[in-house]
This record gives C-alpha cells, structure tokens and sequence, in this order.
C-alpha cells in the first residue's frame, strides 16, 4: 500500500482511493490528539478492510472503513481511560512547590519567628511596622518621634537579624526564605 492511499478491492479488482483515504484520516485525526495514533488507526482499518474482503464481499466499502475505524477509535479511548501509559513532557512545571518547599518554608518562618521574638522590642516594632504594615519610613518616624535616619537603621539591623537566624541554619534570603 503506498502512503496516502486505501487499497480495496471492488468487482473490478484492487484499485487505491485517495478521496476515502484523506476522508478516514480527517474523520480519525479529527477525535485523536495524536497524528501518529491516528496515522495507525488508519492504517489498521485498512487491514481490518482487506482481511473482511479476503472472507466475504463488501457492499460499501465506504461505510464499512468508517465504522471499522470508529470501533478502533472507541476501543483507543477506552484504552487511554483504563490509564495506558503516557509520555510524561519532561518540560512540563508543576507551579506548585514541593513537599520539601514547604517544609523548607515552614523552618524558615519558624526561624524568623523566634529571631524576632529576641529583637530588641523597638526594633521589631519598627521592623514589623514597616514590613508587614505597610506603613512608611516617614509614617514610622513621625508616630514615634524619631528621624528617618534611626528608623530606617532599625530596618536593616532587623533584615541583618534575621539574615544571620537563617545563616546560622543553613537557609539565605536568596533561598526564598
């Protein structure tokens, strides 16, 4: 059988058929995600075609191939549900984290947790006031009678706190922690 063409045999003998090849690819192609499954589909309708042929004669030969090819695409459907195996894209993310992610995470705070809880307590009000409130440098200064200058080293001696907590652990601020 040469690519591209049905081979059947009529009264008059084995002649191919393009127009019902292409028509059996469209109709296979068009309910299977995969060209090369739906490429062995049509070829296996094909040899399901000529093994009737070889026992009986076939009035339509049309209507037989898309019936033979429906029963193989049922059949390949059924197959997929029953959890054939799947090439798995090694490409593909899960955009949630791992198990290990979040068991890291979860140390991570701990550790921040109890570094601020030994904060000197001004420190930590400031640190919190400004990274967890939202509020600002200059909202801080002004509520509790300070310079900027005083808040904002607050700040980095707290983000040094707790850079050094999660040093001494093994986790770094780069690690997502």
């Amino acid at each position: 059988m040469v690519a591209g063409e049905a081979i059947y045999r009529d009264e008059g003998g084995a002649f191919p058929d393009a127009a019902l090849m292409q028509a059996l690819r469209r109709f296979v192609h068009g309910r299977v995600g995969q060209h090369a499954d739906g490429d062995d589909l049509v070829q296996e309708t094909f040899v399901r075609l000529l093994g009737y042929q070889a026992a009986s004669r076939v009035n339509d030969v049309k209507a037989l191939c898309f019936t033979i090819a429906r029963n193989l695409l049922l059949d390949h459907h059924r197959a997929a549900r029953r959890g054939a195996p799947i090439e798995l894209d090694e490409e593909i993310v899960c955009p949630q984290p791992t198990a290990e992610r979040i068991l890291a995470y979860r140390r991570a705070v701990e550790i921040m947790l109890r570094a601020l809880e030994t904060m000197p307590p001004l420190r930590r009000e400031i640190f919190l006031r400004k990274r967890l409130d939202g509020f600002t440098t200059a909202e801080i200064a002004g509520s509790l009678d300070m310079s900027l200058g005083a808040v904002e080293k607050h700040v980095v001696r707290a983000f040094s706190d707790l850079r050094t907590a999660l040093a001494k652990r093994g986790f770094s601020m780069a690690d997502g922690a």
